[in-house]
């Protein structure tokens, strides 16, 4: 008895059951995009508050360009990267408007404060990818241009056209690979660590499971980011005042329609 005692004083407790993903049409990102409108009419101050300081971001990375403009495409790419986490206050803002509290940007504060640990975690993972291209794109300009610090005029050219197509193509797909990373790997991750305070393992584990599920919805979903994203930059990214919390709270309800 006593020894049966002690095992069962030493039983590991069963891990937590994984969140269940459950699936959505293809055409279900036109209703996130949607919802995302009708809550930044529902919160306006605070909805162009945090997309005036998303575009203060842009226009703080693009300003670093200046002294070292072969970072360009690094620094901005970097700064997209690190979307889903700047976002972090609209994700708190749709759950209080979700629950039909007023948006309390203190509260907002308070609840990612909270959450610091596991979502700082999570950051770190994200500030990797971004270090990572950064210094991979030097190194590609560097192989370009036969020194670490090409000249403002040799970056001009680059950008005119005068470009070697080859290591166009390497650095494009690279890009590339590390912007599907980011986005399988957060499309719903930071908005459920902000609501469960969930570890970032399970979170990134749930959110590739969201996305391979949902492969046709989410490459639909994806195009639109990067086809709103692209429209903000060309207007030198005034429009993301508007564009940047709209996705924030359609990214939120993503995550309520796909995680349950």
């Amino acid at each position: 008895m006593p020894s049966q005692a002690v095992r069962s004083h030493h039983t590991t407790p069963a891990p937590a059951p994984a969140p269940t993903v459950s699936r959505v049409d293809i055409g279900e990102p036109l209703d996130w995009l949607a919802t995302g409108v009708r809550r930044f009419a529902e919160a306006p101050a605070a909805s162009l508050l945090y997309g005036a300081l998303f575009v203060l971001a842009c226009w703080g990375a693009l300003a670093l360009t200046w002294t070292l403009p072969w970072f360009t495409i690094a620094f901005l790419t970097g700064l997209l990267l690190l979307g889903p986490f700047l976002a972090a206050g609209l994700y708190v803002a749709a759950r209080q408007l979700e629950a039909d509290e007023p948006v309390a940007i203190h509260d907002s504060l308070a609840l990612i404060w909270a959450r610091r640990t596991n979502l700082g975690l999570f950051v770190l993972f994200l500030g990797l990818i971004a270090a990572a291209w950064v210094r991979f794109s030097a190194l590609l300009f560097a192989i370009k241009f036969n020194t670490l610090s090409p000249s403002s005029d040799s970056i001009t050219g680059l950008l005119a056209g005068h470009f070697d197509p080859v290591v166009t193509l390497f650095f494009l797909g690279i890009g590339l690979l590390l912007a599907v990373a980011v986005f399988v790997t957060s499309a719903v991750s930071i908005p459920m660590i902000l609501d469960r305070d969930v570890g970032p393992l399970t979170a990134i584990h749930t959110s590739l499971r969201a996305c391979r599920q949902n492969w046709p919805a989410m490459t639909l979903w994806a195009a639109m980011i990067v086809a709103l994203t692209g429209f903000g930059i060309l207007t030198l990214f005034i429009g993301l005042v508007v564009i940047f919390p709209v996705l924030g709270y359609a990214t939120w309800e993503s995550y309520r329609r796909m995680v349950a």
